[in-house]
């Protein structure tokens, strides 16, 4: 019975590890572009795409893995805790009022703060990260008890902002988008270090797996229901604040816990990861805050930026990277790439976006062909 249940443990570990402001923000801009159909358009690649990470890599499977990706899991995991930070400075300006003086403070202040206490769990050892996974993914609902849960009132429109009355698109770019997302989600798993521990850790990796998959689609519904229709935006309140800051703390601290223990062959450079997390949170200041209205709102155009990174730039490295596609045709993807996903992600041109990822499909399948005698 106990090898089970740590298996069930390591797949809600998963649940809270995997838990970004991704499933905690996305969904509200989906329902904004899209209603429903848009954000089960989300959950279903996602939810599918980490289920399956467990269903086909086993132990050995996962080790090789690690060896053969290397320092693209150590990228992943500093492109992770930046994005965090980021959406922390960015969301706590949310609750700090209109001085501009305090919203900065804020903007600056609450990434530091999760980055200073999940450096500390970081060092502690694998067991209590496990059970502390296991035990936030299990609580996590009970926020719904706090104001600003499901017995909150509506909220009106803030000053200044469209409501949104219904879907702002039409089906077509949610369905050009759609390979992207698909993409997204079967190739992010691949470099993710907290599900290669879970799968080389639990006794079996399918029944976490499949825990994690059930649980993470229950954990995306209930981000879900703090939907305001009125506005297009979450009901803000102590409910949702204390479920960002416990899971951004968490993840941040699970991903900082996989880069401090990574081996030479997954590491980068300890510079670069520093660079590329201060950057994350110089990126939440007001100053860099933008919207592209009625659709986005301040902010959110660097949200989908940084979301580029799961949407582009590793489902090309899985395509590319692992098979040995040159370095400099990866690199020209991506600069093929980038435009490609900001046209579909700020001006919903999303029949651009499949492009850079039909393109590393071809390089890797070119780079694999047998040379003709």
């Amino acid at each position: 019975m106990r090898r089970p249940l740590e298996s069930i443990q390591w797949g809600l570990y998963c649940t809270s590890s995997w838990t970004w402001c991704i499933g905690m923000y996305l969904p509200f801009i989906m329902l904004r572009l899209w209603g429903w159909p848009g954000f089960w358009a989300f959950l279903v690649p996602n939810v599918v795409g980490c289920t399956l990470f467990g269903l086909v890599l086993d132990r050995e499977r996962s080790r090789l893995l690690v060896r053969r990706l290397g320092w693209t899991c150590a990228l992943f995991s500093a492109v992770t805790v930046a994005y965090q930070l980021y959406f922390a400075g960015w969301a706590a300006q949310a609750l700090a009022g209109d001085a501009p003086g305090l919203r900065t403070a804020a903007a600056t202040g609450a990434p530091v703060a999760v980055l200073a206490l999940a450096a500390v769990l970081a060092l502690r050892d694998d067991g209590l990260w496990r059970t502390l996974g296991a035990a936030l993914a299990l609580a996590s609902p009970a926020v719904l008890l706090l104001p600003g849960g499901l017995a909150a009132p509506a909220t009106a429109a803030p000053a200044g902002t469209a409501a949104a009355a219904g879907p702002l698109l039409g089906p077509m770019p949610l369905a050009f988008a759609l390979p992207t997302i698909v993409a997204g989600f079967l190739a992010s798993p691949l470099f993710d270090l907290t599900f290669h521990r879970a799968a080389q850790h639990a006794p079996s990796p399918r029944l976490a797996f499949l825990a994690f998959g059930a649980t993470f689609a229950a954990m995306l519904v209930l981000v879900a229901t703090f939907n305001d229709p009125a506005t297009g935006l979450p009901r803000m309140g102590p409910a949702i604040a204390v479920l960002w800051a416990v899971q951004l703390t968490f993840t941040v601290g699970a991903h900082l816990h996989e880069l401090f223990r990574a081996p030479d062959s997954v590491r980068i450079p300890a510079p670069a990861t520093g660079g590329i997390v201060v950057l994350g949170i110089m990126l939440a200041l007001p100053a860099f805050a933008f919207a592209i209205e009625p659709a986005l709102r301040a902010g959110e155009p660097t949200y989908l930026g940084f979301l580029g990174a799961y949407g582009l730039l590793f489902p090309v490295l899985a395509l590319t990277e692992a098979r040995g596609v040159p370095r400099a045709a990866t690199l020209a993807i991506l600069a093929l790439g980038v435009p490609c996903y900001l046209l579909g992600a700020w001006e919903f041109r999303t029949f651009l976006m499949p492009l850079p990822i039909v393109a590393a499909v071809l390089a890797s399948r070119l780079a694999h062909r047998p040379a003709r005698a």
